[in-house]
């Protein structure tokens, strides 16, 4: 028998008339002004992240979240193994939240008090997951469905972050394009029918590509150049750039600095975003474990109320105090 049925306007006739008052549900800001025109964030979504390694794509994912908590109330349930253990993720968010740190360098560091008044905003917009049995590996469909089927007495969550894919155990059975093409649609059915948003970091292939070709010591030696990686350079192939919803690329184009370029190669469903770029715009400020953007010569976080922003203010991008990762 077809696992298909004929769908009929009348059982969805008060969905559409309340996606119209919606003006088609367009996403939730992800926080930054510049990134408005390019990607906001639905429910009922999913957003894959990528880039070299310490480009500041878990950073930024890590971003968007305190934002979609701090200023919507949502919750994320977190699988990340990549991030460190329970007390490097949750001291993370701690500071990410309060702008206090766990060490001396920055002179602002926590208090025992600073913990006892974000442990209870922290516990409930963050639920740090970890492995029953270590010796039994988590599927990305087990962190998926772990996320539809969650519900405390706090309520459900709405969101998960996976980092990464690579810690997940993977059935290939065969090609890995045919099982990616496979796993990611029930990913995006999942989200679909459970009005969740899955948060993926998957890290690239190479992607040095080869430059010129020096023989000035008659040794035939290359040199190469570093490309930004792009949706089809993800592990695993074209599968991602074509089951993704949202596809960004994080860059950190020069490792001395604190600024990230961002690309998105693909924004959907219509309305949420559109593919483009934000370069030289987003700055990490180390001390306050925050991303702040360029907004019109002014420094601006997340957090900051558009009324603060009365003058430009004198800071300087390339501080080496705000080095980044």
């Amino acid at each position: 028998m077809s696992n298909l049925k004929v769908e009929n306007f009348e059982d969805r006739e008060k969905d559409i008339l309340k996606y119209l008052e919606k003006n088609g549900e367009p996403g939730r800001s992800m926080g930054f002004k510049c990134m408005d025109e390019f990607y906001t964030i639905k429910d009922n979504g999913c957003t894959d992240w990528t880039g070299h390694s310490s480009s500041g794509k878990t950073y930024l994912a890590l971003e968007t979240l305190m934002t979609q908590a701090e200023i919507y109330g949502k919750r994320t349930a977190l699988f990340a193994p990549d991030i460190g253990n329970y007390n490097e993720i949750w001291s993370k968010l701690m500071m990410m939240h309060s702008g206090k740190n766990f060490n001396a360098l920055h002179g602002n560091k926590a208090t025992e008090d600073d913990i006892l008044k974000c442990k209870s905003w922290i516990n409930y917009h963050f639920l740090i997951l970890t492995q029953i049995d270590i010796k039994k590996n988590v599927s990305p469909l087990d962190f998926w469905e772990f996320i539809c089927e969650y519900k405390d007495d706090a309520g459900v969550i709405h969101s998960g972050l996976l980092d990464s894919w690579k810690n997940c155990s993977h059935e290939f059975g065969g090609r890995e394009d045919t099982y990616l093409d496979k796993v990611l649609a029930q990913r995006n059915a999942l989200a679909e029918q459970y009005n969740k948003h899955f948060h993926t970091i998957a890290h690239p292939a190479k992607t040095e590509m080869e430059e010129t070709e020096s023989d000035t010591q008659g040794k035939g030696k290359k040199k190469y150049k570093r490309r930004v990686p792009t949706a089809n350079d993800i592990k695993g192939g074209p599968s991602w750039f074509a089951n993704g919803k949202c596809i960004i690329t994080v860059d950190l184009p020069d490792k001395t600095k604190n600024g990230l370029d961002v690309y998105i190669s693909k924004a959907k469903p219509e309305g949420v975003g559109k593919p483009g770029s934000v370069i030289n715009r987003i700055f990490l400020d180390q001390s306050r474990h925050r991303f702040y953007e360029d907004y019109f010569g002014q420094k601006r976080f997340t957090f900051t109320k558009d009324s603060e922003l009365v003058a430009p203010m004198n800071f300087n991008n390339d501080d080496p105090n705000l080095q980044p990762f």
